[in-house]
């Protein structure tokens, strides 16, 4: 099991700066217009940033919570 977790994390922190990349040139601006609405600013990186990561966070949370629950259950 705690392979699959290294690997997941390794995934994670390889393919985040990617991810990033192609957020910030466009793909899935709806996450981040309302940080961009909200500061009144037209400026894509931070705002894809900080949705970037809360997006990684929540992938991150939802692992987590499976990986927990599967090893409660394994002897």
């Amino acid at each position: 099991m705690t392979l699959i977790r290294r690997t997941f994390y390794l995934l994670i922190g390889l393919t985040f700066p990617a991810f990033w990349i192609s957020h910030a040139s466009g793909w899935g601006a709806f996450l981040y217009r309302p940080i961009q609405q909200l500061f009144a600013t037209s400026a894509s990186g931070w705002p894809s940033l900080i949705s970037a990561g809360l997006l990684y966070l929540l992938l991150i949370f939802c692992f987590e919570s499976l990986y927990r629950l599967l090893k409660q259950h394994r002897p």
